[in-house]
């Protein structure tokens, strides 16, 4: 596991879920802690970081469980939403196909990742996202797209991509906010997360 840096901020240790809730909600995060690892819940709805951030670094580590019985979506499947909003794809695509802008590091309906770093399943994948916030001028109006770096499995999938949609599919819509939490998402598989941590940036 990667070692948080200087200055991060730890949002899963392995042992609570206190800075994390109900997406949507202040009740607590219902995801079960089990050896270290923050499993979805299915059916109990995605969870929500209690704090909101702008620019960042995050470091994310998943695990997929083998569902060899099902195809394409229905294949382990969750997801990484940065600001609630911009969802970078979780998914066993492992020599299973689904469509356009859905796979694993996609970012969901939007584009494709540059390379398939996909491990098999039941292996720790790692996402290390760095995400530069929208801009507003001085009466609120965007001036700038959000922007977003992913590397997957320490290779990089998009590099500075501007997201020009308010909302990936299932996030949060509405006028576009300069800072927004870390949102997993319950798609009803048992995907386990580790070592969450974020880095707060003020990118240029």
């Amino acid at each position: 596991m990667a070692k948080p840096p200087k200055g991060a901020i730890v949002l899963f240790n392995g042992k609570d879920a206190s800075m994390w809730h109900q997406a949507g909600s202040n009740d607590e995060a219902k995801w079960d802690i089990v050896d270290g690892s923050l499993v979805v819940k299915p059916g109990a709805g995605d969870i929500a970081t209690k704090r909101e951030f702008g620019d960042y670094k995050l470091h994310v580590e998943f695990w997929l469980p083998l569902l060899a019985d099902k195809t394409s979506q229905e294949r382990a499947n969750s997801g990484v939403y940065n600001q609630g909003r911009y969802e970078i794809q979780v998914l066993d695509s492992y020599k299973n196909p689904t469509y356009k802008a859905g796979g694993c590091g996609s970012i969901y309906g939007q584009k494709d990742p540059d390379a398939d770093a996909i491990k098999p399943p039941e292996q720790w994948n790692t996402y290390d996202i760095t995400f530069r916030a929208p801009r507003f001028d001085k009466d609120g109006k965007e001036t700038e797209f959000p922007q977003i770096t992913v590397y997957h499995n320490g290779i990089k999938i998009h590099d500075k991509v501007e997201i020009k949609v308010e909302s990936t599919a299932t996030g949060k819509t509405g006028v576009q906010p300069a800072t927004g939490p870390i949102d997993l998402q319950d798609h009803g598989a048992q995907i386990r997360y580790r070592n969450i941590w974020i880095v707060p940036l003020n990118l240029p």
